[in-house]
Order: C-alpha cells, then sequence, then structure tokens
C-alpha cells in the first residue's frame, strides 16, 4: 500500500514523531502505526488530518505532500486552481 510508505517518508521529513501526530490528530498512535505498516487504510477525512498535522509548524511538508498522501490512498488531491504548478 502506497500510502504506508507515503505516511511514514513524510512523517519523518516534517520530524514529527508518531505520538506528535496522535496528539494533532486525536487519532490513537497504534492506529497511525498500524497505518505506517500497511495493515489499516484510512478514509478521506483521516488523511487529510494526518496531511495537515504533517505540515503544522514545518517548511518541509506542503500542500503538495498532502496530495501526494491523499493520491497513495486512493482519493482525489485537494481542490486547487490549476494554475498553480508545483513548484518543485
Amino acid at each position: 500500500m502506497a500510502l504506508s510508505k507515503t505516511l511514514h517518508r513524510l512523517r519523518l521529513q516534517s520530524g514529527k514523531s508518531i505520538y506528535q501526530l496522535t496528539m494533532l490528530t486525536g487519532l490513537d498512535q497504534a492506529f497511525i502505526g498500524r497505518l505506517e505498516k500497511g495493515t489499516r487504510g484510512a478514509s478521506r477525512e483521516t488523511v487529510i488530518r494526518l496531511g495537515l498535522a504533517l505540515i503544522h509548524d514545518c517548511d518541509t511538508v506542503s500542500l503538495y505532500d498532502v496530495d501526494e498522501l491523499l493520491m497513495d490512498a486512493g482519493f482525489a488531491p485537494l481542490a486547487r486552481p490549476k494554475e498553480i504548478a508545483n513548484p518543485r
């Protein structure tokens, strides 16, 4: 499952622990761990909550990364004007 790898990579990139994501999202620590291991799936709402927590106080993770997380989970990306290109 691509969600697990992307979530793990973005969490490390953001410098946050699973515990910190728990505090920011209100999700269970074991649930987040299972998401990273690929043994659980998540709803679109949950993926968005995780994505927003990852970009909270972080310069290395952006909304484009949240879109990647959403698409890897099988959901549509956040709606943004087509003129805005990914700066990377």
